[in-house]
């Protein structure tokens, strides 16, 4: 059983923190919220989302899995004014998502969780660097970097963080001190990244009004976790880093 009520623009920036990296997910409903996460195609980046019951207007569900189109909720979402309510509902006998907005409802066709690709345990990981920003500080330095080269740095030199990449004739650094960080632990850090997953996480709009913690090491992994709708819904991305030749 799973029924609810949201916000139609709180759960289309979810939603949307999942599809910028993935068409499809298996969403795990139990009694106290939601929980998502999947690996993009390539295994390079992964998204984990959490929404809290009361990220919801009304929330009751007693726990299940259930596979999720991603693109196509959000396509149904877009058609939502402002100010609209989302209401889901499972109908077990169809074994369809019922969302019904201001005059408007679908019956969603859902995945079965089994065929779509499992994901393997979140990593521990254990990163030396942390910076603490706003999130459309990151988004800048990534929209700066789009359209220089392929792979970009994230690092951290002389008490700054610093966004670097370089293309076949262009080159482009983008530079936050610490003054301009809200905070910012470690030194010495770099790492490079192909840009295609940086500038598809960018464009979550989740990200934009919340402040950004960025882990990162030396050729490590990075980072990048925010919480949104008043610190009730968390998104995290993983991001394999581009081992450079020597």
């Amino acid at each position: 059983m799973f029924k609810a009520g949201i916000r139609a623009e709180l759960l289309k920036d979810a939603v949307e923190v999942m599809n910028v990296l993935v068409d499809e997910a298996v969403i795990h409903v139990a009694g106290d919220g939601i929980q998502s996460k999947a690996v993009e195609p390539a295994n390079a980046a992964m998204v984990v989302l959490e929404m809290e019951a009361k990220a919801f207007e009304t929330f009751e569900a007693d726990g299940g899995d259930l596979g999720v189109d991603l693109t196509r909720l959000s396509k149904a979402l877009s058609m939502a004014r402002k100010g609209d309510l989302a209401m889901l509902e499972l109908e077990e006998d169809t074994h369809k998502l019922r969302l019904e907005l201001s005059g408007i409802t679908y019956h969603l066709s859902l995945l079965d969780p089994s065929t779509i690709r499992q994901v393997p345990k979140v990593p521990e990981l254990e990163l030396p660097a942390r910076i603490l920003m706003r999130g459309a500080d990151i988004q800048r330095a990534i929209r700066a970097a789009s359209d220089v080269g392929s792979y970009l740095v994230l690092g951290i030199e002389d008490d700054a963080f610093y966004v670097e990449v370089e293309g076949d004739t262009d080159k482009m650094r983008f530079t936050l001190t610490k003054d301009e960080l809200i905070d910012l632990k470690g030194s010495n850090a770099r790492s490079l990244f192909s840009l295609e997953y940086l500038r598809d996480i960018s464009k979550s709009k989740a990200l934009s009004g919340s402040d950004v913690l960025l882990e990162i090491g030396i050729d490590y992994p990075s980072r990048l976790s925010f919480d949104f709708a008043d610190g009730t819904c968390k998104g995290m991305y993983i991001v394999a880093p581009r081992v450079e030749s020597a």
